[in-house]
Protein backbone atom coordinates (compact mmCIF):
# COMPACT_ATOMS: atom_id res chain seq x y z
CA UNK A 1 0.00 0.00 0.00
CA UNK A 2 0.98 3.61 -0.30
CA UNK A 3 1.71 5.27 2.70
CA UNK A 4 2.28 8.66 1.61
CA UNK A 5 -1.50 9.35 0.42
CA UNK A 6 -4.74 10.62 2.59
CA UNK A 7 -6.97 8.05 4.20
CA UNK A 8 -9.85 7.90 4.28
CA UNK A 9 -10.31 9.15 8.46
CA UNK A 10 -8.11 11.89 7.05
CA UNK A 11 -10.32 12.81 4.18
CA UNK A 12 -13.40 12.45 6.22
CA UNK A 13 -11.58 14.75 8.89
CA UNK A 14 -10.91 17.26 6.31
CA UNK A 15 -14.72 17.04 4.99
CA UNK A 16 -16.21 17.92 8.13
CA UNK A 17 -13.77 20.34 8.78
CA UNK A 18 -14.04 22.19 5.88
CA UNK A 19 -18.08 22.16 5.87
CA UNK A 20 -18.13 23.18 9.49
CA UNK A 21 -16.30 26.71 7.90
CA UNK A 22 -18.57 26.62 5.01
CA UNK A 23 -21.35 26.61 7.84
CA UNK A 24 -19.52 29.32 9.77
CA UNK A 25 -18.95 31.35 7.20
CA UNK A 26 -22.56 31.62 5.81
CA UNK A 27 -24.17 31.89 9.69
CA UNK A 28 -21.71 35.00 10.08
CA UNK A 29 -22.60 36.88 6.54
CA UNK A 30 -26.09 36.30 7.09
CA UNK A 31 -25.74 38.23 10.30
CA UNK A 32 -24.15 41.25 8.82
CA UNK A 33 -27.12 41.22 6.57
CA UNK A 34 -24.48 40.17 3.36
CA UNK A 35 -26.74 37.19 2.58
CA UNK A 36 -30.55 38.05 2.74
CA UNK A 37 -30.02 39.85 -0.43
CA UNK A 38 -29.22 43.06 1.93
CA UNK A 39 -26.50 45.93 1.07
CA UNK A 40 -25.98 47.45 5.04
CA UNK A 41 -23.72 50.51 3.31
CA UNK A 42 -26.39 52.26 1.29
CA UNK A 43 -29.74 50.90 1.93
CA UNK A 44 -30.27 48.84 -0.79
CA UNK A 45 -32.05 45.73 -0.66
CA UNK A 46 -32.74 43.07 -3.89
CA UNK A 47 -35.68 40.80 -2.13
CA UNK A 48 -37.75 43.16 0.44
CA UNK A 49 -38.21 46.67 -0.72
CA UNK A 50 -39.09 49.09 1.57
CA UNK A 51 -39.95 53.13 0.45
CA UNK A 52 -37.58 55.27 2.67
CA UNK A 53 -38.79 57.93 0.32
CA UNK A 54 -42.76 57.70 2.02
CA UNK A 55 -40.70 58.04 5.25
CA UNK A 56 -39.09 61.37 3.78
CA UNK A 57 -42.10 62.56 2.48
CA UNK A 58 -44.48 62.18 5.83
CA UNK A 59 -41.75 63.97 7.79
CA UNK A 60 -41.40 67.20 4.99
CA UNK A 61 -45.20 66.73 5.11
CA UNK A 62 -45.31 66.97 9.07
CA UNK A 63 -42.14 69.95 9.70
CA UNK A 64 -44.34 72.08 7.04
CA UNK A 65 -47.35 72.23 9.45
CA UNK A 66 -45.28 72.62 12.36
CA UNK A 67 -43.50 75.20 10.31
CA UNK A 68 -47.00 76.91 9.58
CA UNK A 69 -47.93 76.56 12.75
CA UNK A 70 -45.23 78.04 14.55
CA UNK A 71 -44.28 80.55 12.36
CA UNK A 72 -46.94 81.78 10.67
CA UNK A 73 -46.04 84.88 8.79
CA UNK A 74 -42.35 83.47 7.67
CA UNK A 75 -40.14 85.54 10.11
CA UNK A 76 -37.31 82.99 10.41
CA UNK A 77 -35.14 82.41 7.44
CA UNK A 78 -34.47 78.63 8.13
CA UNK A 79 -35.01 76.02 11.17
CA UNK A 80 -34.50 72.28 11.22
CA UNK A 81 -36.71 70.57 12.93
CA UNK A 82 -36.24 67.02 14.66
CA UNK A 83 -38.06 63.98 14.27
CA UNK A 84 -38.52 64.03 18.12
CA UNK A 85 -39.89 67.78 18.33
CA UNK A 86 -42.29 66.81 15.45
CA UNK A 87 -43.44 63.45 17.55
CA UNK A 88 -43.40 65.28 20.94
CA UNK A 89 -46.17 68.35 19.59
CA UNK A 90 -47.74 65.63 17.41
CA UNK A 91 -47.40 66.10 14.34
CA UNK A 92 -45.98 63.48 13.19
CA UNK A 93 -45.97 59.60 14.40
CA UNK A 94 -43.31 57.61 15.10
CA UNK A 95 -41.80 56.21 11.79
CA UNK A 96 -39.98 52.94 11.61
CA UNK A 97 -38.25 50.73 8.62
CA UNK A 98 -39.14 47.49 7.69
CA UNK A 99 -37.15 45.52 10.30
CA UNK A 100 -39.76 47.64 12.91
CA UNK A 101 -37.01 49.87 14.55
CA UNK A 102 -37.48 53.68 15.07
CA UNK A 103 -35.61 56.26 12.68
CA UNK A 104 -34.20 59.58 13.40
CA UNK A 105 -34.08 62.44 11.58
CA UNK A 106 -34.31 66.06 11.03
CA UNK A 107 -35.89 68.09 8.28
CA UNK A 108 -35.03 71.63 7.23
CA UNK A 109 -37.32 74.12 6.38
CA UNK A 110 -36.66 77.08 4.48
CA UNK A 111 -38.40 80.98 4.73
CA UNK A 112 -39.41 80.11 0.55
CA UNK A 113 -41.04 76.91 2.08
CA UNK A 114 -38.61 74.45 0.59
CA UNK A 115 -38.09 71.58 3.43
CA UNK A 116 -35.84 68.71 2.80
CA UNK A 117 -35.78 66.03 5.14
CA UNK A 118 -33.57 63.59 6.60
CA UNK A 119 -34.09 59.96 8.10
CA UNK A 120 -31.89 57.47 9.34
CA UNK A 121 -32.59 53.83 10.30
CA UNK A 122 -31.04 50.63 10.78
CA UNK A 123 -29.52 50.49 7.68
CA UNK A 124 -30.36 53.45 5.66
CA UNK A 125 -29.19 56.80 5.79
CA UNK A 126 -30.40 60.18 3.46
CA UNK A 127 -27.25 61.29 1.55
CA UNK A 128 -26.18 64.42 3.47
CA UNK A 129 -27.40 63.31 6.93
CA UNK A 130 -25.95 64.94 9.82
CA UNK A 131 -25.74 63.54 13.84
CA UNK A 132 -25.80 67.11 14.73
CA UNK A 133 -29.60 68.00 14.09
CA UNK A 134 -31.14 65.24 15.38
Amino acid sequence: MNKHGWGLRAELAFLLLFLICILISTIGLHKLGLLAGQNPENGTQSTITYDFDELERRVVVAAKNYYNDKYPAGTIDTIVVSVDTLKANGYLSPIYDNKNKECKGYAKILKSGNCVSYIKCSYYKTVGYSEDYE
